[in-house]
Protein backbone atom coordinates (compact mmCIF):
# COMPACT_ATOMS: atom_id res chain seq x y z
CA UNK A 1 0.00 0.00 0.00
CA UNK A 2 2.82 2.38 0.89
CA UNK A 3 4.61 1.69 -2.38
CA UNK A 4 1.45 2.38 -4.38
CA UNK A 5 0.98 5.74 -2.68
CA UNK A 6 4.66 6.56 -3.23
CA UNK A 7 4.47 5.68 -6.94
CA UNK A 8 1.32 7.77 -7.40
CA UNK A 9 2.93 10.70 -5.64
CA UNK A 10 6.03 10.52 -7.85
CA UNK A 11 4.01 10.28 -11.04
CA UNK A 12 1.88 13.30 -10.12
CA UNK A 13 4.96 15.27 -9.11
CA UNK A 14 6.78 14.49 -12.36
CA UNK A 15 3.73 15.42 -14.49
CA UNK A 16 3.39 18.76 -12.71
CA UNK A 17 6.99 19.79 -13.42
CA UNK A 18 7.24 18.60 -17.03
CA UNK A 19 6.12 21.51 -19.19
CA UNK A 20 6.76 24.51 -16.97
CA UNK A 21 9.87 26.61 -17.71
CA UNK A 22 11.73 28.00 -14.72
CA UNK A 23 10.73 31.56 -13.89
CA UNK A 24 12.34 34.24 -11.75
CA UNK A 25 10.74 34.62 -8.34
CA UNK A 26 7.69 36.92 -8.42
CA UNK A 27 9.09 39.05 -5.59
CA UNK A 28 11.99 40.18 -7.83
CA UNK A 29 10.89 42.93 -10.18
CA UNK A 30 12.45 42.76 -13.64
CA UNK A 31 10.62 45.80 -14.98
CA UNK A 32 12.64 48.95 -15.56
CA UNK A 33 10.91 52.20 -16.50
CA UNK A 34 13.86 54.54 -16.03
CA UNK A 35 15.75 55.04 -19.30
CA UNK A 36 18.89 56.73 -17.99
CA UNK A 37 22.05 55.02 -19.22
CA UNK A 38 23.35 54.30 -15.72
CA UNK A 39 20.03 52.73 -14.66
CA UNK A 40 19.95 50.56 -17.81
CA UNK A 41 23.46 49.34 -17.02
CA UNK A 42 22.46 48.51 -13.43
CA UNK A 43 19.43 46.65 -14.80
CA UNK A 44 21.63 44.53 -17.12
CA UNK A 45 23.94 43.71 -14.18
CA UNK A 46 20.89 42.63 -12.16
CA UNK A 47 19.75 40.32 -14.98
CA UNK A 48 23.26 38.81 -15.24
CA UNK A 49 23.30 38.12 -11.49
CA UNK A 50 19.93 36.35 -11.71
CA UNK A 51 20.95 34.16 -14.68
CA UNK A 52 22.25 30.73 -13.68
CA UNK A 53 23.45 29.89 -17.20
CA UNK A 54 26.43 31.86 -18.47
CA UNK A 55 26.38 33.58 -21.84
CA UNK A 56 29.03 31.19 -23.17
CA UNK A 57 26.92 28.17 -22.17
CA UNK A 58 23.90 29.71 -23.93
CA UNK A 59 26.06 30.20 -27.04
CA UNK A 60 27.12 26.54 -26.91
CA UNK A 61 23.48 25.44 -26.74
CA UNK A 62 22.63 27.64 -29.74
CA UNK A 63 25.55 26.30 -31.78
CA UNK A 64 24.41 22.72 -31.08
CA UNK A 65 20.87 23.54 -32.22
CA UNK A 66 21.63 25.70 -35.29
CA UNK A 67 25.07 24.39 -36.33
CA UNK A 68 26.19 27.99 -36.93
CA UNK A 69 28.19 30.44 -34.76
CA UNK A 70 26.30 33.03 -32.73
CA UNK A 71 26.36 36.51 -34.29
CA UNK A 72 24.37 38.43 -31.67
CA UNK A 73 23.35 37.68 -28.08
CA UNK A 74 21.13 39.57 -25.65
CA UNK A 75 20.00 38.76 -22.12
CA UNK A 76 16.40 39.89 -21.74
CA UNK A 77 13.10 39.01 -20.07
CA UNK A 78 9.41 38.80 -20.82
CA UNK A 79 7.33 38.92 -17.67
CA UNK A 80 9.20 36.77 -15.19
CA UNK A 81 10.85 34.60 -17.88
CA UNK A 82 14.57 35.40 -18.15
CA UNK A 83 16.26 34.24 -21.36
CA UNK A 84 19.13 34.73 -23.77
CA UNK A 85 18.12 35.77 -27.29
CA UNK A 86 20.81 34.29 -29.54
CA UNK A 87 20.92 35.01 -33.25
CA UNK A 88 22.91 33.27 -35.95
CA UNK A 89 22.80 33.95 -39.67
CA UNK A 90 20.03 31.40 -40.21
CA UNK A 91 18.11 31.07 -36.94
CA UNK A 92 17.10 32.75 -33.69
CA UNK A 93 17.00 30.77 -30.43
CA UNK A 94 15.66 31.73 -27.01
CA UNK A 95 17.50 29.89 -24.22
CA UNK A 96 16.14 29.97 -20.67
CA UNK A 97 18.78 31.69 -18.50
CA UNK A 98 17.79 29.74 -15.41
CA UNK A 99 17.98 26.13 -16.60
CA UNK A 100 19.33 26.19 -20.18
CA UNK A 101 16.26 24.80 -21.91
CA UNK A 102 15.30 26.02 -25.36
CA UNK A 103 12.17 28.17 -25.23
CA UNK A 104 11.81 28.72 -28.96
CA UNK A 105 13.67 28.33 -32.23
CA UNK A 106 12.89 30.34 -35.36
CA UNK A 107 14.59 29.57 -38.66
CA UNK A 108 14.97 32.64 -40.84
CA UNK A 109 14.99 32.32 -44.61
Amino acid sequence: MKTLVFVLFLSLFSKANEAKPLLVDRSISLQNYNHKASVKLQHQHKLKRLARITSSKAKEITVKVCNKPVVNQKLTHKGQLLFYLNKTKVCMVKVNALDGTIISKVIEK
